[in-house]
């Protein structure tokens, strides 16, 4: 017969095992509602104890790697790429300054005839060279697998047709103000966390799917809405004034201080744009 101290060790031994596997199955499913889109802090009720459970310490043991392959871009390509396929921003970062920019990729840029070479004033719109670069499947796996070191891979989309139609709509969280962008536009401090998750909240009370896509710099966000056709450009950022402006009543917010901007960013493209 074991000593009433052995018995008593080999008790906590078994709720400490226990204990252990019920945190792993705990940390398990809830990865597994973050993969499917499901937030645990939603379904609890969103408590300040429910948010700080969330909290992983080791959050780089959650990026799972994966090859980026034809299908897979494809597939995001489908899914992001609803405007323009015809022509295309990349970025660039000058390596002894450190700015970046994004510009339009043309086949005849740097050519002999190319005015931003010439720098004559002429603009990409009204050159009579004008060749636009479309976007191809090795362009959207090259921006996926973001193998640049500064970044030079990243690919940005025009979302407005020329018929002033668009499928998307994004709201920016990033800091636009000057100089931010030698840090990535990253904001000063985490309080944008409160404001995208109460947009998305927001959308969330209204039936609106969406996608929080994190920015480059960690310390900002990317809200996108898509559409099930085309629309009005205006009709879409009508919309989202009024999620902004509106919506913000119900989670008790006055306004939205994080939120940069919207994109599309006009209405309609100026005269003459193509």
């Amino acid at each position: 017969m074991k000593e009433p101290v052995q018995q008593h060790s080999d008790i906590i031994e078994q709720l400490q095992s226990k204990i252990q596997a019920l945190t792993d199955e705990n940390r398990l499913l809830k990865q597994r509602m973050d993969e499917a889109g499901v937030s645990y802090a939603d379904i609890v009720g969103g408590s300040d104890e429910a948010e700080s459970e969330l909290y992983d310490p080791n959050q780089g043991a959650r990026i799972k790697e994966f090859e980026i392959t034809d299908k897979i871009a494809s597939a995001f390509f489908t899914m992001f790429c609803r405007g323009r396929n015809d022509v295309y921003d990349l970025r660039y970062t000058n390596p002894k300054t450190g700015k970046n920019g994004y510009y339009t990729q043309c086949f005849n840029r740097w050519d002999p005839c190319c005015h931003y070479k010439l720098k004559d004033g002429v603009r990409c719109k009204d050159c009579e060279f004008r060749a636009y670069k479309p976007i191809t499947l090795p362009l959207i796996k090259a921006h996926m697998k973001g193998l640049d070191p500064i970044g030079n891979d990243v690919v940005a989309i025009y979302p407005m047709l020329e018929n002033n139609l668009c499928q998307l709509l994004v709201f920016d969280f990033d800091n636009h103000a000057k100089g931010a962008e030698q840090d990535d536009y990253a904001n000063v401090d985490d309080s944008w966390k409160d404001e995208i998750n109460a947009l998305r909240r927001i959308c969330k009370n209204l039936n609106v799917d969406v996608v929080v896509e994190r920015s480059r710099s960690g310390r900002g966000a990317h809200l996108w809405i898509f559409f099930k056709e085309m629309i009005p450009a205006r009709l879409a950022r009508r919309f989202g004034f009024a999620l902004l402006e509106k919506g913000a009543e119900s989670v008790n917010l006055k306004s939205f201080k994080y939120y940069d901007r919207m994109i599309p960013t006009q209405d309609a493209l100026p005269e003459g744009v193509r």
